[in-house]
């Protein structure tokens, strides 16, 4: 455990930490897909009850451990159901039973968000650190509207603002006017990314902080969406000098190639190994382009958040000093040790990849001194709730 020292007065920060081992999980790792694989998929939930289990009870935070008290067999039962009704709206489109097969999405839309949130809340109420259990509770028509209704009304507005750029644009039939209202269209697509993944992250992040629980105390988190939307702008800039570099290695050779249209098969077959490496080259800068920004975005966000963040009233706060140049090695490297060992390597990337991201989440205050009491809330048990129970696996450590 490492103490991270800000000159705060009585106020001690620590670091999470992570006291498991690549080894350790390898033997979990390699039991849970012999066993999923014997069984047909089946034990595939308590695989995944499993593994959390052995992240949450080897993260630590001031010497107190967290733990994971699922069972397989109640997020078995809501994969279950899901698979039943899925069955079900499969059956009703073989037999062409399109009002049905409707009715069937339109109720899964409508409730799908409340769902979730069902989901979320017994994966918090399964979670405790030193024995008191985590808790979420929101308003399904909330959850609603930042998942579906908001992202939907913006898209529906920028889509009529394409329309009346292209219908005017059709009319005009100029090629300034064409170019300009190319350049709109453009720009105003690149601002609709922006705004619904600003809107996204901003939204989304209240409403899970704002409504989970420690015991009886509340967590708290207050987000711009400006801020969250120049993140998501900085990330896209980031992203074009690759995929100008990534074009000129593919766009070149292709119209090199096209020049040997209707030559003998022989010559366009050496043209065309002559020109992989480039293509090649082309795609793995492409790639390289969408993690380096991934991670930019990904760090950049986390590090808001996480300074945004407190419990009760402030009593306690969160800092993550994760490093964007630090996590584009961790994942660059994970995936290519993951790659050339058949993904063998994995349990060591996720242990080394969940380590990294513990030992820069910090907690300032004293956690000792938090006047904290389990909740007595019980996990629902009706039919609504266990189906709930496999649409959500998020977790809450970190």
């Amino acid at each position: 455990m490492s103490d991270v020292n800000d000159g705060m007065v009585n106020s001690p920060a620590r670091a999470m930490s992570f006291k498991g081992t690549g080894g350790e999980f390898f033997v979990i790792w390699l039991v849970n897909a012999i066993l999923t694989t014997i069984t047909l998929g089946l034990f595939l939930p308590w695989a995944f009850v499993r593994s959390r289990r052995y992240f949450y009870e080897n993260t630590e935070l001031a010497g107190k451990k967290f733990a994971y008290h699922a069972t397989g067999k109640s997020i078995l039962v809501g994969w279950l159901c899901i698979a039943v009704l899925y069955g079900i709206f499969l059956v009703n489109i073989a037999h062409n039973n399109a009002v049905l097969s409707l009715i069937m999405m339109l109720l899964f839309i409508l409730f799908s968000p409340w769902l979730i949130m069902q989901g979320l809340r017994y994966q918090a109420m399964m979670t405790t650190l030193n024995g008191v259990r985590f808790n979420f509770r929101t308003n399904p028509l909330r959850a609603w509207w930042v998942m579906l209704g908001q992202p939907l009304l913006i898209v529906v507005v920028m889509s009529m603002l394409i329309a009346s750029i292209l219908s005017v644009m059709g009319s005009a039939m100029s090629a300034g006017m064409v170019i300009g209202g190319s350049v709109c269209i453009a720009l105003i697509s690149l601002f609709s990314i922006v705004l619904i993944q600003g809107l996204y992250i901003s939204q989304w992040g209240k409403l899970l902080i704002n409504n989970l629980q420690y015991g009886n105390a509340k967590f708290d988190v207050s987000l711009e969406t400006k801020k969250c939307g120049i993140i998501v702008a900085k990330a896209i800039v980031l992203f074009i000098p690759f995929m100008i570099a990534a074009g000129y290695f593919i766009v070149a050779p292709i119209l090199h190639l096209a020049k040997y249209s209707g030559s003998p098969e022989d010559i366009v077959l050496m043209a065309a190994m002559q020109s992989a490496g480039s293509i090649l080259l082309g795609y793995i800068l492409y790639m390289l382009g969408i993690l380096v920004c991934y991670c930019y975005g990904y760090v950049a966000i986390r590090n808001y958040i996480y300074s945004q963040a407190s419990l009760h009233n402030g009593a306690i706060r969160f800092r993550s000093t994760a490093r964007i140049g630090a996590f584009v090695w961790l994942v660059v490297s994970n995936l290519f040790v993951c790659s050339i060992t058949a993904f063998l390597a994995y349990p060591w990337a996720r242990v080394r990849a969940t380590r990294y991201l513990l030992e820069n989440t910090h907690v300032e205050g004293d956690l000792d001194q938090l006047p904290v009491e389990d909740h007595n809330d019980k996990p629902a048990a009706d039919p609504a709730n266990l189906l709930a129970r496999g649409l959500s696996v998020m977790q809450f450590v970190f």
